[in-house]
């Protein structure tokens, strides 16, 4: 190198010198000015992780509420079945046989006492002191039976009322597992839209978490929509049919059942029919058939005959065999769809004999009563 050449290259190492540290200080400023904007992105993307989070555990929570509560509604749903045939083996078939023996020892109990003179005198004729002892034993037999028979009639009355109980319990808890069912469904379905929001952020590393959580809940809210349906599904077309019956115009009333005995008092003015989600008990107006009217022993839209101990009711568009529970001044029964009708306009139900004097009905006519689908 010539000496020339190594003079004229000293001046430029003090403006390199001054060109590297104005470019170090711009980047360090450049680092100090956007370095809040970076930690700012790290801290919204672990918020939306945790939201994501949160979501995901409402919606596996919510799945599992659901599922509990469709299979316990199910479970119910299946004994509220089976007690529902028991109380109408019972209320039709028992209950009917032990009524028949119980006033006929009534009877018997009845007629003893007015001849106690008669059965003392009859004592005190025996030849012997062994005919005593044996007509004693005889009439205290006699007695027994009769007191025995009335005692079965009240084990069975008793065993009716605790199935009634049970069923009515059943009912009111299928019911209340339902909407645990629904509140359940609704949370998946809100957490299922929130997720939806947030997978319309403009991050696409978000947006792409939060839309495969967003359809995986919708996925699950899917299949607890179905399972929803499956369960609810019978009750509710039944309680669509009821809601949805047509009124009829009285001039087409031709069904002699609709028209009350003199004896009776007159009609109730016809209501709307009014329902409790919750509960499920519905309010409509009734009336009875079968007695006095020469309908006893007609056959039903079911084939089977109106008889004096069928615990049957007509309902317009209910399925035939459907089992109803109805309440009236107190009582409580269970009965059977197994007739169309009332075709006069307001009423809901058309009680046959049994029904009605199950529930002290014979003497009223028409009335309203509570009932729900079973």
């Amino acid at each position: 190198m010539s000496p020339m050449s190594s003079v004229s290259s000293r001046p430029s190492r003090p403006w390199s010198r001054i060109a590297c540290t104005a470019g170090l200080a711009t980047v360090l400023g450049l680092t100090g000015a956007f370095g809040p904007f970076v930690s700012v992105a790290h801290a919204a993307t672990a918020e939306t992780t945790v939201e994501l989070d949160r979501l995901t555990e409402q919606v596996a929570q919510a799945q599992a509420t659901h599922s509990d509560a469709i299979a316990r509604a199910t479970e119910l749903n299946d004994q509220i079945a089976q007690q529902a045939d028991e109380i109408l083996h019972l209320e039709q078939d028992v209950m009917p046989v032990y009524r028949e023996r119980a006033a006929e020892a009534a009877s018997r109990l009845y007629k003893m006492h007015e001849t106690s003179g008669n059965i003392i005198s009859l004592l005190f004729s025996a030849s012997s002191f062994s005919d005593f002892i044996t007509q004693m034993k005889y009439l205290n037999a006699i007695q027994d039976d009769n007191a025995s028979v009335l005692a079965d009639l009240e084990e069975a009355s008793a065993e009716l009322n605790a199935k009634m109980a049970e069923l009515t319990q059943a009912k009111d808890d299928a019911l209340s597992e339902g909407q645990k069912a629904a509140e359940a469904l609704d949370q998946v379905s809100a957490a299922q839209a929130a997720l939806e929001e947030r997978a319309a952020s403009e991050d696409a590393a978000e947006a792409e978490a939060a839309r495969k959580a967003a359809d995986e809940a919708a996925a699950i809210q899917a299949q607890m929509q179905q399972q929803y349906e499956q369960t609810s599904a019978a009750t509710e077309s039944a309680d669509d049919a009821i809601s949805q019956q047509p009124e009829q115009d009285p001039a087409q009333d031709t069904s002699e059942s609709e028209t009350p005995q003199e004896s009776e008092p007159a009609p109730e003015t016809p209501q709307d029919s009014t329902s409790d989600s919750e509960s499920g008990w519905m309010t409509g107006v009734a009336s009875h058939y079968g007695t006095g009217d020469g309908l006893m022993g007609s056959l039903t839209a079911s084939g089977e005959p109106v008889t004096e101990t069928s615990m049957c009711i007509a309902m317009l568009d209910v399925p035939l065999g459907t089992k109803v529970e109805i309440r009236y001044g107190g009582k409580t029964v269970v009965a059977c769809v197994n007739d169309r009708g009332p075709y006069a306009h307001g009423r809901v139900i058309d009680m046959q004999p049994a029904v009605a004097r199950a529930l002290d009905f014979i003497s009223v006519g028409v009335g309203t009563v509570e009932y729900r689908i079973l």
